[in-house]
């Protein structure tokens, strides 16, 4: 029983020992994590939006080119299955991009090497 009590308060001694060195590396981790978002959602707003422009009048110049022609319902379904296959590039786009490194690498990795230094002490003591 106190050896159990003894082996806690031993983690919890090296844990406030080791808590001041984790706030920096959190902090680091946040502006460059902050950075990376900032900077995702900026490029991907402004490609999605002149995209958009650029498939619209695309779309329209595309229909009406063919307006006077046989091919007219085949031109506006080709249009369509464009606008199909933009959609799925634009959600393959989004999954590969959200599927990036985990934040916060900083702080995991030192919490995994603390670990790795804590491990023995307890086994250590028990």
């Amino acid at each position: 029983m106190f050896r159990r009590v003894h082996t806690v308060r031993s983690v919890i001694d090296f844990l406030r020992e080791r808590a001041p060195h984790y706030g920096p590396l959190a902090r680091d981790d946040l502006h460059a994590f902050r950075d990376e978002m900032v900077k995702a959602c900026v490029g991907a707003s402004v490609s999605a939006a002149a995209g958009l422009i650029f498939a619209c009048f695309l779309s329209v110049a595309v229909i009406v080119t063919a307006w006077e022609g046989e091919h007219r319902v085949a031109a506006a379904w080709a249009v369509c299955c464009g606008w199909g296959f933009l959609a799925a590039a634009g959600l393959w786009y989004a999954r590969r991009a959200i599927s990036g490194p985990p934040p916060f690498k900083l702080t995991a990795a030192a919490l995994a090497h603390d670990y790795t230094r804590l491990k023995p002490m307890i086994d250590r003591e028990t």
